[in-house]
């Protein structure tokens, strides 16, 4: 295999990513790291280990062995929502409009994924968005990354503009894959291949489409918040309660339930339930502990109405979040914000 560049790193949480969607558990995590010298904590929530080019190709090797799927690639890929990206996915999120939101991306992934790089060059009606591998790869490997980028792309669009990408053209540099009818299943506009280069063709009428997802101010407060609780958590020795709580906290809030949480960390629910007692808690006590610890905090640093605080939370109807409010702090959230 050609040696990477000590510059081209990618970040571990996208390995964890890909030992989830291939339903591995606790005691198989070794054979996904098999030859990078890694130790299995890498692929744990809270493990953020910059992986070298050389070691992520090695992981995406074993992961094709024990997956040969050909199509392994696409449905990784479509794991990759903008909230995988950490900060800068939720900075992407929290933009006006869709042109922001890919430069962006295009400014600050290469913070998480250094073996990528986004171009983006208006043409016309159209606004070439090129996607380049930069360190050496083989042949098979290079198309899983090719086809993760492109859907990368595809999500933010369409969580942008909160719809599908049905208008726009994927471009790739090599040959049709023998499992090409599969990607009208994974791409939602045409797809050519043995391209010049890979890129996606986004119609330039889209580029100034607003964020459908919601108030980008109050969605920036709730990622700054989330980033400083993050930050507390300690680098290292991490208990399994303070994993649930980063996981919960990478994660939009409301989103995630017992059983993702577990499959995040590789075990049962079951498992996860049993560990988390030996600790003296629950699954249930670390997440109302942490969703009372963010509604206070909003109420005492943001402007946000009650409303806007239950929604960002994950509370659909604002009196269940009252109800939770007061069952947490003895008060309601008016009464807690006055009392501040």
């Amino acid at each position: 295999m050609p040696p990477a560049s000590a510059a081209h790193f990618i970040t571990s949480n996208y390995s964890r990513i890909l030992a989830r969607e291939l339903g591995l558990q606790e005691r198989d995590l070794p054979r996904l790291l098999q030859g990078t010298g890694l130790p299995r904590s890498v692929l744990l929530p809270g493990d953020d280990t910059r992986l070298s080019g050389a070691q992520q190709l090695r992981i995406i090797q074993n992961a094709r062995s024990l997956d040969p799927a050909p199509e392994l690639g696409l449905r990784l890929g479509l794991q990759l929502d903008p909230s995988s990206h950490g900060p800068i996915g939720y900075l992407a999120l929290s933009s006006p409009d869709l042109l922001t939101a890919l430069h962006a991306l295009r400014d600050f992934l290469p913070l998480r994924i250094a073996i990528v790089q986004l171009g983006l060059a208006q043409s016309g009606a159209w606004l070439h968005c090129s996607l380049r591998i930069l360190m050496s790869a083989p042949a098979d490997e290079k198309r899983m990354l090719l086809e993760c980028f492109a859907l990368v792309l595809q999500a933010l669009v369409e969580s942008i503009t909160g719809a599908s990408l049905g208008n726009a053209r994927f471009e790739f540099e090599f040959p049709a894959p023998t499992y090409r009818r599969l990607y009208p299943d994974y791409f939602h506009s045409p797809t050519l291949f043995s391209c010049e280069r890979s890129q996606v063709l986004l119609p330039a009428s889209l580029l100034r489409a607003p964020n459908v997802g919601g108030d980008p101010v109050s969605y920036g407060l709730a990622r700054d918040l989330c980033e400083q609780l993050l930050a507390q958590l300690p680098a290292a020795s991490m208990s399994l309660t303070d994993r649930v709580r980063r996981r919960l906290l990478s994660m939009p809030s409301g989103t995630a339930c017992e059983d993702d949480v577990a499959r995040s960390l590789f075990v049962s629910k079951r498992t996860l339930a049993r560990r988390l007692q030996r600790e003296g808690t629950s699954y249930r006590r670390v997440r109302d502990s942490l969703y009372a610890e963010l509604a206070a905090r909003h109420l005492r640093e943001s402007e946000l109405s009650v409303e806007a605080i239950a929604a960002l939370l994950g509370y659909h109807d604002s009196a269940n979040f009252r109800r939770a409010f007061r069952r947490w702090h003895g008060l309601s959230p008016s009464e807690f914000r006055a009392a501040r």
